[in-house]
């Protein structure tokens, strides 16, 4: 079957969206991006620094004869091919490298090697082998994607004075301010960005209020939030954002509202729940990791 490249297009959201739960189907784990990176990079990232249209512009889909997709290219900094298997066909993955090397991947003038890096799962040799074959090479360190299983109940315990709202009782402002202050960029244009284009996340197809949780002071003021992206087919879901002010933290914040959150999926059906992350935060509140991702660098040739 025929597989062949053509440009993304805005309305083309869904589809890809639906790929990539129909990728956690078939593989029985993510692979690369979930939908919560998928929604949050264009209704929030890409909103709040002007460059929507510019991001779109670099994705390419490669389909079937039919139209269903065999593979997304795109970029968040690095590189990502999104595929639904580990072990695609030479000929794709051949053509996924091209198109990355042509519009996605960077080099600065004088520089010998890329300064963004391609994305690979760990597992995929094939990819790997093809990597190696055009100049790149396996940088250091790992991204690691963790999971917890949803098998008992999670305890909630929150100090006096701080509650849980969900996302319908908080406005976008205190949630933005929240968001601004846990990854203190507070006084920064990115900030007064923030706080314009917060609110557009609630416009994302998997947005749900209900597992938009913020703890609050006394004072109103979000010191703590998650949000969590439920993929129903599949019964799982992940977490993207979630942040805690840096003046709140060691008081049991950030365990208590993500355990809210878990309880919350519980009710759904769910039966795991990710996070792109390897921290040992996570570690501690019972997660453990699933899927790792080497950044390959390219040298020229």
């Amino acid at each position: 079957m025929t597989i062949s490249l053509r440009k993304y297009e805005p309305n083309d959201l869904n589809k890809v969206r639906d790929f990539i739960i129909r990728t956690q189907s078939l593989l029985g784990h993510p692979n690369s991006w979930g939908i919560d990176r998928w929604e949050f990079v264009p209704f929030f990232q890409e909103t709040r620094n002007g460059t929507l249209e510019q991001w779109q512009s670099r994705i390419g889909i490669w389909e079937d004869e039919n139209g269903d997709i065999a593979a997304v290219a795109c970029d968040d900094g690095d590189v990502y091919f999104l595929l639904d298997s580990l072990e695609p066909g030479e000929q794709l993955v051949q053509e996924l490298f091209e198109y990355a090397e042509e519009k996605l991947l960077i080099f600065e003038p004088g520089q010998f090697c890329t300064r963004n890096a391609l994305a690979i799962t760990a597992g995929m040799k094939g990819i790997e082998r093809i990597a190696e074959s055009r100049g790149y090479t396996r940088g250091p360190g790992e991204d690691t994607i963790m999971s917890l299983t949803l098998d008992r109940d999670f305890q909630v315990f929150l100090p006096q004075g701080y509650v849980i709202k969900t996302g319908e009782e908080v406005d976008s402002r205190t949630k933005a301010l929240g968001h601004i202050m846990a990854f203190d960029y507070a006084s920064t244009s990115d900030a007064d960005k923030t706080l314009l284009h917060y609110g557009n996340i609630a416009k994302a197809p998997d947005y749900r209020a209900g597992l938009e949780l913020s703890v609050l002071n006394t004072a109103g003021e979000v010191v703590s939030f998650c949000s969590l992206w439920w993929d129903e087919a599949n019964k799982v879901a992940t977490l993207e954002p979630v942040g805690t002010h840096k003046a709140y933290r060691r008081k049991g914040l950030g365990k208590a509202v993500i355990y809210e959150g878990l309880n919350r999926l519980k009710t759904l059906g769910a039966v795991k729940v990710y996070v792109g992350s390897g921290q040992t935060f996570y570690r501690k509140i019972g997660f453990e990791p699933e899927v790792s991702m080497y950044r390959w660098i390219q040298s020229k040739r």
